[in-house]
């Protein structure tokens, strides 16, 4: 019996032994993660990039971040097949066009490679993880701002390009207050902006304020750069009274126009935080382990997508010493020069 016994604990301690040997082995495995991020014009990408990078040497892990700076989704597209052909673990994916994301998807699939959407999130497909802020509730914020900033007067409201869907969430979320004015108001733009294009926001803007006598109250932007072309569109349209700007992204232009009284409002995130937590997750998922996830994003995909989501704070004249300074996001000299 105490053979039979003796044999049994040996077993038992070899199986543990093994598993523990397993799990340090998987535990030290190179990790590999690949980045695809269909850019537009804000400087944000660019330093997202450099966060990402930083984060993932601090954990150990291969990172390869491609800016996909030829604005066509099939160039990305191609990124996404070489680096998964290259054997990457992950795939962390802003894409381009949301309308022509499938053939990335399907491809990762194929691979077994799990995807994890970040800061744009992808309606109706099936994917892992969304990295990113609920756009709809900072357009609420957006639109409760600016509706009680310029609650009579001619307005202009202007969505990011038609092919992504924060763009649209950003919108139908500011449109739930601007809606409850929309009877005292005169919207004499109300367009998507394609491309995120800043100069094309600057014609379409111009254009419509001069068929309109030169009359503008206030102008809904989705991001600090289209925030940018429109206060130049005023300038030289020559516009002496005060407009309301909206914007994103808490870009250090933006919050100079702010200080100077040519926008009156941005969005701050945390795009170090928003990066190191896709790269984390990454991370986690590489090495089979459990994602942090803190809400459930409806995608309209017959589910809900696991979501790990930063909170942001509106940035105003008033408070963008606490929130952007105080924090260490930008000086004072900075923003306010020496």
């Amino acid at each position: 019996m105490s053979r039979k016994i003796t044999i049994a604990v040996l077993t038992v301690l070899f199986v543990a032994a093994a598993t523990i040997m397993f799990h340090r082995a998987d535990e030290k495995k190179d990790v590999k993660i690949g980045v695809s991020i269909g850019v537009g014009n804000a400087i944000r990408w660019e330093n997202e990039k450099r966060y990402m990078e930083a984060r993932a040497k601090e954990l150990g892990a291969n990172i390869e971040v491609r800016l996909n700076k030829t604005n066509t989704p099939k160039t990305q597209q191609e990124d996404c097949r070489e680096m998964i052909d290259k054997g990457i673990d992950v795939l962390i994916l802003t894409p381009r066009s949301v309308a022509n994301v499938d053939n990335i998807l399907e491809y990762a699939k194929s691979k077994n490679v799990p995807v994890i959407c970040y800061a744009r999130v992808v309606l109706g497909k099936k994917i892992d993880l969304f990295v990113g802020y609920d756009s709809a509730r900072i357009g609420q914020k957006m639109g409760q701002y600016i509706s009680e900033a310029v609650y009579k007067g001619d307005y202009i409201l202007l969505r990011g390009d038609s092919g992504d869907n924060n763009a649209a969430l950003l919108y139908e979320g500011a449109m739930r207050y601007i809606s409850q004015i929309r009877s005292d108001i005169n919207i004499i733009l109300d367009c998507a902006v394609p491309g995120w294009s800043p100069s094309e926001a600057k014609r379409i803007v111009k254009e419509a304020i001069s068929a309109n006598g030169n009359r503008i109250d206030a102008i809904l932007s989705p991001n600090d750069k289209i925030a940018e072309a429109c206060a130049e569109a005023l300038e030289e349209l020559g516009i002496k009274n005060h407009v309301a700007i909206t914007g994103m992204d808490a870009e250090l232009e933006a919050v100079r126009r702010i200080v100077k009284g040519r926008q009156d409002v941005t969005f701050y995130m945390d795009l170090k935080e928003l990066s190191a937590t896709a790269v984390n997750e990454a991370f986690h998922m590489a090495r089979g382990e459990k994602v942090n996830v803190n809400a459930d994003f409806d995608n309209h995909s017959g589910g809900t997508v696991p979501s790990n989501l930063i909170t942001g704070q509106l940035v105003t004249k008033e408070n963008l010493n606490k929130v952007l300074i105080d924090s260490g996001y930008f000086t004072k000299e900075e923003v306010y020069g020496k």
